[in-house]
């Protein structure tokens, strides 16, 4: 496998890993939203999926795994890393971003920048964030990893 090919396919694994798992999410927010009054449901839902926030972190997620998974798959099959170190290393650095934004809004929101305000959107908006996403990404990150890794095995070629 070229380069090319190893960043080509480790970007595929990681984008169809993270599609999969937004797919679940939504459809449990669909569900969550639709339970009392399914009419209703259906509004708060489309307004919550139609949000220009909603909008800008799903590019950073899907622009910031395209970008990593093209990395990990360098580090995974040509280096031969551990995947559990490198999926940990960019969920976080993932995670860490979508919360950052997050919490920007949620200041620019409140309008008190104290550093009373700070501390209260960070255990408001930050670390709540910043847990649900790792969890959830670090699941993805293994499982694409987990394939990349499987493809190191296959590859007859020696790249040290």
């Amino acid at each position: 496998m070229t380069d090319i090919e190893i960043k080509r396919f480790a970007r595929s694994k990681a984008i169809n890993a993270t599609v999969v798992l937004l797919t679940v999410l939504i459809v449990l927010l669909l569900i969550g939203e639709t339970r009392g009054d399914f009419a209703n449901g259906i509004l708060f839902f489309m307004e919550a999926i139609a949000n220009i926030h909603t909008l800008i972190v799903l590019t950073i997620l899907f622009g910031l795994t395209y970008l990593f998974a093209g990395h990990a798959g360098q580090e995974i099959i040509i280096e031969r890393q551990n995947i559990f170190l490198i999926s940990l290393k960019y969920v976080v650095l993932i995670s860490l971003t979508i919360s950052i934004y997050s919490m920007i809004i949620a200041l620019s929101r409140q309008n008190d920048f104290t550093l009373s305000g700070f501390e209260n959107a960070i255990s408001l908006y930050f670390l709540p964030l910043f847990l649900k996403t790792d969890l959830s990404l670090l699941v993805v990150w293994l499982w694409a990893t987990n394939k990349m890794k499987s493809v190191k095995a296959k590859t007859s070629i020696n790249y040290r």
